[in-house]
């Protein structure tokens, strides 16, 4: 055990939890604190002093990182997962909590609508932004910064586009959520949004591909038909559609 970690455990009548001996959709109640949000109320965060000043997507994967909480007998992550789908916790989590609905949303409406049947992936970052315009919800700041510190607290998978797609390398990067991301949305859903609008989220994207059905359908089977011999050709249809999408 490290200096650090014996000083943390010596407080008395608090607990002290490595970051990331949480699960990832418990992990982004700690966003606001590393991110140096004051007077949110979520989690206490202890960050050693030779990380202060780290960017938060760095901080969310640092080593060390520790989560203050009252010392007691309930199991933590049934208290956490309480603070997360009250609605309590929504105002400090939003943009974050935005995007992971719209995109799981997204999954569920092409699965429902018979145009995939598995979990597609958004083409880009512009992507993204392009589906919260669909839905109607407004994420202020950085997208691009926004979703690399999803990636960061694991609940998205984020990557160059496959050479099979797009057939050379660019700066985009497609974007899914992975099975946490659709955990914590499931969570979400559970408790009746916990004051996210997803029932108008849900229509908006739900009409999009009502209007919209068949150019998804083909750009997606070709995609799942793309070889890493022919690429480039899924890349164009994809980015021909208003959410660009690839299998």
């Amino acid at each position: 055990m490290s200096a650090y970690e014996t000083a943390i455990r010596e407080q008395v009548g608090v607990r002290h939890l490595p970051l990331h001996g949480l699960p990832p959709h418990l992990r982004l109640l700690a966003w606001p604190a590393l991110r140096g949000a004051e007077g949110t109320g979520l989690l206490d965060v202890a960050v050693p002093d030779r990380y202060r000043g780290l960017p938060t997507m760095l901080l969310a994967q640092a080593d060390d990182i520790a989560v203050r909480v009252p010392a007691g007998p309930a199991p933590v992550d049934a208290a956490l997962l309480t603070l997360l789908t009250s609605g309590a916790a929504t105002p400090a989590l939003r943009p974050l909590l935005d995007i992971v609905v719209c995109m799981a949303i997204w999954d569920e409406a092409l699965r429902s609508s018979g145009a995939f049947a598995g979990n597609a992936y958004l083409a880009s970052e512009e992507a993204v932004g392009a589906l919260l315009t669909v839905a109607g919800a407004e994420v202020p700041g950085s997208l691009v910064a926004h979703i690399e510190e999803l990636q960061s607290f694991e609940l998205l998978y984020r990557f160059p586009v496959a050479y099979k797609f797009r057939g050379a390398y660019g700066a985009e990067r497609q974007c899914r959520l992975n099975g946490w991301g659709r955990l914590l949305y499931r969570h979400l859903a559970g408790a009746g949004g916990a004051g996210l609008p997803m029932a108008t989220w849900r229509a908006a994207v739900e009409r999009h591909l009502q209007t919209h059905h068949e150019p998804y359908r083909l750009a997606l089977d070709r995609a799942v038909q793309a070889v890493d011999e022919a690429p480039g050709e899924t890349w164009d249809t994809a980015r021909a559609l208003p959410v660009p999408v690839l299998m």
